[in-house]
């Protein structure tokens, strides 16, 4: 009975090691794709076989988890696989999911300062009471949108 009530302990002790190992590297954080041409692979290495290939930079991914150097990821579209981390960037974008605009100030009664497309990938500075402060660089605007329509970034109750 004591060697089956040892075994017990042990196993708990163990499985409870493990769930905490695996719930420090476990969390929910947004980047984005560093560079054209980044592979996400099926696991962890570089020997799992490639599942998807990203084409352009900037695309914003949600962090899944972290394991050692690789990060598990779920793009836009939903598919999930891991990324080696030199290919993901801590630069924050965000991708519209639909036409939308983007304002001067945070909220619908504000000027209209751009249109966007579907697809379009802006950077974002930050994101609270369900509006997001976005940039383009290459359109030289900054401004807000709101947050249901865009995909890639969390948001604040402060800034």
């Amino acid at each position: 009975m004591k060697i089956l009530t040892n075994i017990i302990i042990l196993f708990i002790f163990f499985s409870n090691l493990a769930l905490s190992q695996e719930t420090e590297n476990s969390y929910i954080d947004y980047k984005s794709i560093k560079k054209n041409n980044a592979n996400m692979r099926l696991g962890p290495g570089k020997r799992y076989e490639i599942i998807w290939n990203f084409t352009k930079a900037n695309l914003p991914v949600k962090i899944i988890k972290k394991f050692d150097l690789w990060y598990k990821v779920e793009a836009p579209d939903g598919s999930i696989g891991w990324m080696k981390g030199e290919l993901l960037a801590k630069q924050k974008t965000i991708i519209f999911k639909k036409n939308d605009k983007i304002y001067k100030k945070n909220n619908l009664g504000s000027n209209i300062i751009a249109h966007v497309d579907k697809n379009s990938i802006l950077k974002v500075h930050y994101c609270k009471n369900q509006w997001c402060k976005v940039e383009s660089n290459k359109y030289r605007i900054i401004g807000f949108v709101q947050k249901n329509n865009i995909w890639g970034a969390f948001i604040s109750s402060s800034k």
